[in-house]
């Protein structure tokens, strides 16, 4: 019907005007080439399709001025030497990311920044992130951001979020409700920069009772209760290992490798399922070892010993890993591990097995406790 699908209650004014352009069509091979030789360049792979095939279909010069109009309120940056004309605002917009970092009167810093490791948009303005600007970049002889990397929106209960349609949530009264975490959690547990995301109010309610009270939530619960009750809060040191721990430790070791791997090529909620495998893997792990059954048995005191270990060990593990999604959860998982929070060094540093020492658990309260409805 001639309007835009972003905002389909604004009816389009057409409009006749001389503007200043930029010549988009001069840079259509080499822009083509850039693309082609850097692969990483634009991600994930649709969005590159989508823009290899606005190449080849034939780029047109855009206009880069608008028209100062009698009567209206004056807005935007004035085109020197001509005030009947102002920049168009993407044009205008785009080179923040220069200035931002000192260009063009600090160059040790613009050198130390730029160019950019990754520019992140929403996928309805990858036209100018990924053609208008590194054209511009060109014909100013600059370098080009390393990576744009492009998500797409998020829908509620599967429709587009719309204010006049009445279709909204308001994300301040979620946090009120159930915490920053708890939001965080869904959010990027379904997050895909291939296509749309999804919020749904009863599917939110089912990840937070089944997976971060119940699986997450339980197993911290579990881990610091038992360390309390057969060893007065000292967390042991661990005895001869099993295949049952020898599997958990290399189970660790492919967590994290993959989720490092998925993470780098912007898959947000691929990193967190392989990561949550873990979270299943560590209560799986209790179940069969049966702390409760073999605390009974004073000749299995030092299988004790290690399967209590284990399980605060790899608790203490998911902490760091889950840190990026839900930072305030994994610092009081290990608060109740008697370990500091996180800091910035933590998944390099603390991230493997064995790598951090242990003295006594902390009991404190449920991490993540049922919502009830």
């Amino acid at each position: 019907d001639g309007r835009c699908p972003d905002h389909p209650s604004i009816e389009p004014e057409w409009l006749e005007e001389e503007n200043y352009f930029f010549a988009l069509s001069k840079y259509s091979d080499r822009l083509l080439a850039h693309i082609n030789e850097h692969p990483d360049f634009i991600v994930p792979a649709n969005r590159r399709a989508e823009v290899l095939g606005m190449i080849r279909q034939g780029l047109r010069d855009f206009a880069v001025s608008r028209q100062v109009r009698p009567g209206a309120v004056p807005w935007g940056v004035p085109v020197p030497g001509d005030e009947q004309q102002v920049i168009y605002v993407w044009f205008d917009a785009l080179t923040n990311y220069l200035t931002a970092v000192g260009f063009p009167h600090d160059t040790a810093t613009f050198e130390h920044y730029w160019p950019a490791d990754a520019h992140v948009i929403g996928k309805d303005i990858t036209r100018f992130h990924c053609l208008y600007w590194p054209a511009m970049l060109l014909s100013a002889g600059l370098p080009l951001p390393r990576q744009v990397a492009v998500h797409g929106f998020i829908t509620l209960e599967g429709q587009r979020i719309s204010k006049s349609a009445g279709n909204i949530i308001d994300p301040v009264e979620l946090v009120d409700t159930y915490g920053a975490d708890a939001v965080r959690y869904y959010l990027l547990r379904n997050l895909s920069f291939a296509s749309d995301g999804d919020f749904s109010r009863a599917a939110f309610i089912r990840h937070y009772n089944d997976e971060l009270a119940n699986e997450l939530g339980n197993l911290l619960n579990r881990v610091v209760t038992m360390i309390s009750r057969y060893r007065g809060g000292a967390i042991p040191q661990p005895g001869a290992t099993s295949e049952f721990e020898e599997g958990l430790q290399r189970a660790v070791s492919e967590t994290r490798a993959r989720a490092e791997a998925a993470l780098e090529r912007w898959e947000i909620g691929g990193a967190l399922n392989i990561i949550w495998s873990f979270v299943r893997r560590t209560n799986q792990y209790i179940e069969r070892s049966e702390p409760w059954r073999i605390a009974r048995q004073p000749e299995q005191q030092d299988r004790l010993d290690t399967v209590l270990y284990t399980a605060a060990e790899a608790t203490r593990l998911l902490a760091i890993f889950l840190a990026p999604y839900i930072p305030s959860a994994s610092n009081n998982i290990l608060g109740q591990l008697g370990l500091e929070s996180v800091d910035n060094t933590s998944w390099l540093r603390q991230g493997t097995w064995g790598s951090r020492p242990f003295t006594r658990v902390n009991p404190g309260p449920l991490l993540f406790p049922r919502i009830e409805e």
